[in-house]
């Protein structure tokens, strides 16, 4: 019988109209709220209507909006600083993935010594770790895609040295995570599109991961079929309720997934170039999700074929190996029909950048390589990287 450990200490509040609950979850943890809204969000009147819901609480908010995408460490660091001087006693993070990654940041570094770059894992440094003193979070996600509101990771940008890294740590789970899929409803294809595959993306990276298991294949597989059948709907028209409703149920569901075991090589790769290069998340794990497939399928039969005929039951039929091989042919075409087929290339990354990129990823994302099905070398980074660039 198989052994597992489950965890996910979070209460999600999922379904349209949720926000406005709000109050109720904050006022459990203080009375001084620090609020990390997206600056487009806050323009569009959100920061206020989240305002003026929490002093319905007799909740003080005090609002930053000076966010990033690709969350800048030392932005975390500043924005500390103010958290720690208002004497807030909860963080709420509004957004996307790189504003609530912003929010976990800040909840750790408000209270804690040292710098948010001193606290992600890389082998060339020594690590701090959070400790319970940490302050709680509320993650309300307005795209649907990188699953931050329920995993335990915040991936911090360090525009010095150009490199991205991440935080790993159980005191950075969100407390509260309220899913309202109607915040969704005016992101544009693009982004709806990028963020889609950055949740697939997870969903199957957690089901190939060495370290799956039951809980987190059932998670990974539910979550697979609804982006495949959902998010050329969403992309094609945003304004149906039914596809935002279940693509933000997708990436809730992968994120689950990856907070159990983790990403592999697609975000082995992709994260580097998106520290780089200033790219997108979503955009970097487009560039190169179904080339890594290609080149690992052959490393796990079944559960690669598994993918496949989620994504298209219409594969069931096909010899295992032909099946599995599908996998990535699969991804292919769903980057093909959302209009999100991208190259590491139109990032601006170049031939000469690949001893960098490859660099940081053995040494930022060591974890996500020894979590993929098939074992990898230096060179076969490189020769990938090099396939992703065309």
């Amino acid at each position: 019988m198989e052994e597992l450990t489950c965890y996910l200490p979070i209460k999600v509040v999922f379904g349209n109209g949720k926000l406005r609950e709000l109050g109720d979850y904050v006022k459990n943890y203080g009375d001084k709220a620090f609020l990390a809204i997206d600056p487009y969000l806050d323009k569009i009147g959100l920061g206020d209507e989240v305002i003026a819901l929490l002093k319905k609480f007799s909740i003080e908010t005090i609002k930053y909006t000076d966010i990033e995408p690709n969350p800048v460490c030392f932005g975390a660091d500043k924005a500390a600083q103010i958290a720690k001087k208002e004497g807030s006693q909860v963080v709420i993070g509004i957004g996307g993935g790189s504003t609530i990654d912003f929010a976990k940041g800040v909840a750790i570094i408000a209270t804690h010594p040292g710098k948010c770059w001193d606290y992600t894992e890389r082998t060339d440094q020594e690590v701090l770790r959070p400790t319970d003193k940490t302050l709680p979070i509320i993650a309300i996600p307005t795209t649907a895609g990188t699953g931050s509101e329920v995993t335990l990771y915040a991936v911090f940008n360090n525009p010095q040295i150009k490199e991205k890294s991440t935080i790993f740590s159980d005191k950075i789970f969100p407390k509260v995570t309220i899913v309202d899929p109607e915040l969704m409803y005016s992101m544009p294809p693009r982004l709806t599109a990028l963020t889609g595959i950055d949740a697939l993306s997870h969903a199957i990276e957690s089901y190939i991961n060495i370290h799956a298991n039951s809980y987190s294949k059932m998670l990974a597989i539910e979550s697979i079929k609804l982006v495949a059948e959902y998010l050329p709907v969403a992309v094609a028209n945003g304004k149906n309720k039914e596809a935002r409703g279940k693509m933000a149920w997708a990436s809730t569901l992968a994120g689950m997934a990856i907070a159990h075991v983790g990403t592999v090589l697609p975000h082995a790769l992709g994260q580097p170039v998106s520290g780089f290069c200033g790219a997108a998340h979503g955009g970097s794990i487009a560039s190169c999700l179904a080339k890594v497939l290609e080149f690992s399928f052959t490393a796990d039969f079944s559960r690669f074929a598994e993918v496949a005929e989620a994504m298209d039951p219409a594969v069931k039929c096909l010899p295992l190996r032909e099946k599995a091989e599908k996998s990535a042919k699969l991804v292919q075409r769903l980057l093909k029909d959302t209009n999100s087929e991208v190259t590491f290339s139109d990032f601006g990354l170049r031939e000469q950048d690949i001893d960098k990129v490859t660099n940081i990823a053995l040494t930022a994302y060591f974890m996500d390589i020894a979590n993929h099905p098939k074992q990898v070398t230096k060179e076969d980074i490189q020769r990938l990287y090099r396939e992703c660039m065309s």
